[in-house]
């Protein structure tokens, strides 16, 4: 992967404007499903202006989303990084760990920039690179979590296209579960304990989800209380 977030890449988009398509949204934000793009998308809110920006980039490209985001934001903030304002990301895959570092050598050049980041879903999550890199994440100022209802609903209002849209909101309530094995896994990721989710997926097939937690796994997710 390419490294160094001060240069072009190229990203496709695949509407008019600024906001994503409904069943681009739908198909690569549920969590019970492993689609191969990374959809990523943001809002940035400073303190001096009332109206947000927001926008939506995908890896369709060839390069990942992180690094065409990380791009958009250092053309937007580099007259002055001195600027305070806070982004906001609704990823449907979280950052390897490639990418967590480059966000964190933007953030380290920007201070005053503070930034959340809602997953639905991790990726290659027992790969030891992309656990550190989501641990280096949190112990640099960054939350990391996975996304629920509520913000599956903002995203809907915010950022999908509302033409002939056939719902106002959108509550999917049988995401819960896959929430509920992401949240738990991501409790594992951080307090650095070994992998408790399994998914198991071959060509063409449904991805099976599974959870299989130790009596040490236990104590430690217990701790955390993530609902």
């Amino acid at each position: 992967m390419a490294t160094g977030w001060n240069r072009d890449y190229v990203c496709r988009d695949i509407t008019q404007g600024w906001k994503i398509w409904q069943e681009a949204f739908v198909k690569n934000y549920d969590p019970s499903v492993l689609p191969s793009v990374t959809y990523l998308l943001y809002e940035i809110k400073w303190n001096y202006r009332r109206r947000p920006w927001q926008r939506w980039i995908n890896s369709a490209g060839g390069e990942h989303a992180e690094m065409c985001f990380l791009e958009d934001i250092y053309k937007k903030l580099r007259c002055d990084p001195s600027v305070n304002c806070s982004i906001t990301c609704y990823m449907s895959w979280s950052p390897c760990g490639d990418c967590c570092h480059e966000i964190i050598d933007l953030l380290k050049k920007m201070p005053n920039l503070s930034l959340d980041i809602y997953v639905a879903r991790l990726y290659w999550h027992k790969e030891e690179n992309n656990r550190q890199g989501l641990r280096d994440l949190e112990n640099f100022r960054v939350s990391v979590q996975i996304m629920d209802l509520p913000d599956y609903n903002y995203c809907w209002r915010t950022f999908v296209d509302d033409e002939d849209k056939y719902e106002d909101d959108y509550w999917p309530s049988h995401f819960a579960p896959w929430i509920q094995l992401y949240s738990l896994e991501l409790q594992s990721i951080l307090q650095g304990i070994p992998s408790c989710l399994k998914i198991s997926s071959g060509e063409n097939q449904t991805p099976v989800f599974s959870l299989r937690v130790d009596e040490h796994q236990k104590r430690a997710l217990a701790s955390a209380n993530p609902y």
